[in-house]
């Protein structure tokens, strides 16, 4: 009964959040930080479904993402959170199986920018972009189960009014390959890219209603091993949240599960796509 109390009293703020009016112009004070915005999609899967992982079939999985704008140019700083919650195994206390932190930092090249100008006015063109950053995730445990890696990246992408199509390449460091001798520090994944590859290719595309198709798909044609998600998302508030269904197959979905292949199906709320 705690436990539903609990998500009932989540379930009434959530709802609260969505119904209510944003504040007016005479509203004095400033919320949010000038160039402050969300990043990564955002949302929250009270439901879940998985047979490969430890302990009770569902859990709860949501994912956190911010970014920064510094001094008003092209140079961002980010936060994304993904975890994982067994918020119904009430035999061990409803334990956060796996937390994933990924701060990054990148600069991005806006579709309409000089070189498209300099290349001239055309369609495609002018709907060019590209980010180049470097990113640290980690799952901030202790040996062995310390799971951490490093990349830069570049990602080029292509946005117009209903689709965006994006390749992330990036190039893991020596160390995030590498596991110390005294087992005691760093991180345990020394084959990582053997699973996680070294790209990324997502597709939006957007459709009547405003809903939103998805698919990431990544992989290593060395060995075969990579990872597809597809999320569909529509919208249900004028605010701006969404309701979405997505399933996952493949390595990686979280970093303690990199070599391992998981199968979920969720739906829950979007609140950035």
């Amino acid at each position: 009964m705690t436990l539903f109390r609990c998500f009932l009293c989540v379930f009434l703020l959530v709802v609260s959040l969505l119904v209510s009016v944003p504040a007016g112009a005479n509203d004095r004070i400033n919320h949010v930080a000038d160039g402050a915005s969300l990043h990564k999609p955002t949302w929250l899967m009270p439901g879940s479904w998985a047979n490969e992982y430890n302990d009770d079939e569902t859990e709860v999985v949501f994912q956190i993402s911010v970014k920064k704008q510094i001094l008003d140019s092209g140079l961002y700083v980010a936060y994304t959170q993904k975890s994982f919650w067994q918020a119904y195994n009430n035999e061990e206390s409803s334990p956060f199986r796996e937390t994933n932190y990924n701060p990054e930092i990148f600069y991005r090249v806006n579709p309409g920018n000089a070189l498209a100008q300099y290349l001239g006015n055309h369609p495609v063109i002018d709907s060019l972009g590209a980010d180049f950053g470097f990113e640290h995730e980690s799952n901030g445990r202790s040996m062995p189960e310390s799971r951490s890696w490093n990349r830069a990246y570049v990602t080029p992408y292509y946005a117009n009014d209903n689709l965006r199509l994006s390749l992330k390449v990036w190039y893991i460091t020596k160390d995030s390959k590498e596991v110390p001798e005294d087992g005691k520090s760093g991180s345990n994944n020394p084959d990582i890219a053997d699973y996680m590859g070294y790209g990324e290719l997502n597709i939006r595309y957007q459709t009547e209603w405003e809903q939103l198709f998805h698919l990431m798909a990544r992989g290593n044609p060395k060995t075969h091993k990579g990872a597809v998600n597809l999320t569909w998302s529509i919208p249900i508030t004028k605010g701006g949240a969404f309701f979405m269904v997505q399933g996952f197959h493949g390595y990686g979905e979280s970093l303690i599960d990199y070599d391992r292949s998981i199968t979920r199906v969720g739906a829950g709320i979007m609140f950035s796509r």
